[in-house]
C-alpha cells in the first residue's frame, strides 16, 4: 500500500476489481494500510500477531493471526484460488509471505517482499535480519522460513523489486543452504 491514497487510485483500483483484503509482509509497509482499507468499504486487514507491537494505528479492520491464514481457500476465481498467508519470521517476528495456489499457471507462486528477498542473480534468494544495516539472520531463523514454506508448492517468487521466474522451491532450498554454509564458516 503506497502512502499516498487519491480519489483517482480508489477509482482506478476499483475498475481493475478493488480491494478484498490487506497484508504486507512485514511493518515497514504498515503506514497507510488502514487508509487503503477505509478506502475499499472496510477490507480486513491481515496482520502476524507477533508485530502487534508495530501497529500505531488500531482499527476494527485488523485481523491478527498466528503461523498460517487460509483467506480464500477454494476456487472462486483464477486469481482468488488458494491464497495462504504464512509467517515466515527473520527479517521481523512476523514476516510473512504470500502463497498463490494458482499463480505461476497453476504451479503455484510466493509472494514475498523482502521476507524471502530475491537476489541480483535472480537464481538466488537471500535473508536478512537488517537490510540497511546488513546484518545477517542466524541458522535458526533461516532454517524456519524454509521450513514455514516448504508445504507449499511454488514455481516462480514475486519479490519485492523483482522475481524468480522457475524453479523457486529449488532456488530457496539451495540459497539457504549457500547462506548458512557462508555465515557458519
Amino acid at each position: 500500500c503506497i502512502s499516498y491514497i487519491d480519489d483517482d487510485t480508489v477509482r482506478q483500483v476499483r475498475e481493475l476489481g478493488g480491494v478484498q483484503g490487506i497484508s504486507v509482509s512485514h511493518p515497514h509497509f504498515y503506514g497507510s494500510i488502514i487508509e487503503w482499507s477505509h478506502a475499499f468499504d472496510g477490507a480486513p486487514v491481515y496482520i502476524p500477531a507477533a508485530d502487534k507491537e508495530w501497529v500505531v494505528r488500531p482499527d476494527d479492520a485488523v485481523q491478527y493471526y498466528e503461523g498460517t491464514l487460509e483467506i480464500w481457500p477454494g476456487p472462486s476465481t483464477a486469481l482468488r484460488t488458494g491464497l495462504t498467508l504464512v509467517q515466515c519470521g527473520g527479517h521481523f517476528e512476523g514476516s510473512a509471505v504470500l502463497h498463490w495456489e494458482s499463480g505461476a499457471d497453476g504451479q503455484g507462486a510466493l509472494l514475498t517482499g523482502d521476507t524471502i528477498s530475491v537476489a541480483q542473480d535472480r537464481r538466488y534468494v537471500t535473508f536478512m535480519r537488517s537490510y540497511p544495516n546488513y546484518i545477517p539472520l542466524p541458522q535458526a531463523a533461516v532454517r524456519a522460513i524454509v521450513s514455514a514454506v516448504e508445504p507449499y508448492s511454488f514455481e516462480r517468487i514475486y519479490g519485492g523489486w523483482t522475481e524468480v521466474t522457475e524453479g523457486a522451491k529449488e532456488a530457496v532450498r539451495a540459497s539457504a543452504e549457500r547462506y548458512i554454509r557462508w555465515i557458519t564458516g
